[in-house]
């Protein structure tokens, strides 16, 4: 089942969603216009808001208030990344330029705050009260993450617990507060908010080891930036971890040897062989799948429907789908 499939029961939200956003966004400076104009046609799968729709389309309900939250959970997801690409000094995402590229730092920072603050909008007018809190509590959490990222960035390390920590934080714990927000709000029980909540959690796990993984494997026109952006970026992933915890001694060595060199030609695939070496691949798609079947274990809570012939249906594409 493709991507059009999987979002046909909740097409129509993805589509007002749309125009949601740009009506949000509008503004009567030409210039603030052209950035929001620039961030909106660079947009990924929208997995953030689909899930969202989803979650609450498989409870039965939600409307209008399922749409705010759509919108505060993506605009919360493209506000991260542009302050992202500013950490990490890159150049291209999606195959276009970053917005610190094209304008500069400073006005990366202040977009990246626009999108942030206009979420803070959208979410306050979601009446539930638990919806909120939840949303803020992934936020706080996305942060907190970012930063152990950034403390664990400048020494390799072996650590599969750590990894899992920042990435539950970073990515994880938005898309269970997505999900858990959608049950929510289309009037789900406590069994069903906390099912999912527990899909969103787990699907957001195996995304993004997924994703950690294509950075080694894709082809760059697949990846839409360079292969290896997260190596040559200091990031230490799953599979780097597994390979260092195996590694003999001369090859742990070569690896770090290698993780520590400034980016350049040849390094990444040399990288690879080694990672190859000790199934290091393999390894972090394995811990992917576990948790992708994870997430489809947390969808028999609810009853049948399209929506949740979509969810379980997502707990496959996350393993084989392009970046």
């Amino acid at each position: 089942m493709d991507l059009a499939q999987i979002y046909a029961p909740i097409q129509h939200d993805l589509d007002a969603l749309d125009g949601l956003l740009r009506a949000e966004l509008a503004s009567e400076d030409p210039f603030i216009g052209e950035l929001v104009a620039y961030v909106l046609s660079t947009r990924g799968k929208l997995v953030r808001p689909a899930l969202t729709c989803l979650a609450a389309e498989a409870i039965g309900g939600g409307e209008e208030e399922r749409l705010y939250l759509a919108g505060t959970v993506e605009l919360i997801h493209i506000a991260s990344l542009i302050h992202d690409d500013i950490i990490d000094e890159a150049e291209v995402r999606r195959g276009s330029p970053t917005v610190n590229v094209q304008w500069g730092n400073q006005l990366a920072v202040l977009l990246g705050d626009l999108l942030f603050a206009r979420a803070f909008d959208l979410i306050s007018r979601v009446r539930h009260p638990q919806v909120a809190p939840a949303v803020a509590q992934a936020a706080v959490r996305m942060s907190q993450a970012e930063i152990k990222q950034m403390e664990y960035a400048s020494e390799p390390h072996e650590h599969e617990g750590v990894y899992l920590e920042i990435i539950e934080g970073k990515t994880a714990a938005l898309f269970s507060a997505a999900c858990r927000g959608g049950a929510l709000l289309a009037g789900g029980t406590a069994p069903q908010a906390a099912a999912l909540a527990e899909f969103g959690l787990a699907w957001g796990m195996s995304f993004q080891i997924t994703d950690d993984t294509l950075d080694l494997t894709s082809r760059p026109e697949e990846l839409g930036k360079p292969i290896g952006s997260d190596i040559q970026g200091g990031k230490v992933t799953l599979p780097v971890i597994h390979a260092l915890r195996c590694a003999s001694p001369a090859d742990r060595a070569a690896l770090l040897r290698l993780l520590h060199l400034p980016s350049a030609d040849g390094q990444v695939q040399e990288v690879r062989l080694l990672l190859d070496r000790y199934g290091a691949i393999e390894y972090a798609l394995g811990v992917a799948r576990r948790y992708a079947a994870r997430a489809a274990a947390a969808l028999e809570e609810l009853p049948p429907s399209p929506a949740r012939q979509s969810l379980r249906a997502l707990t496959e594409f996350v393993l084989v789908r392009p970046r």
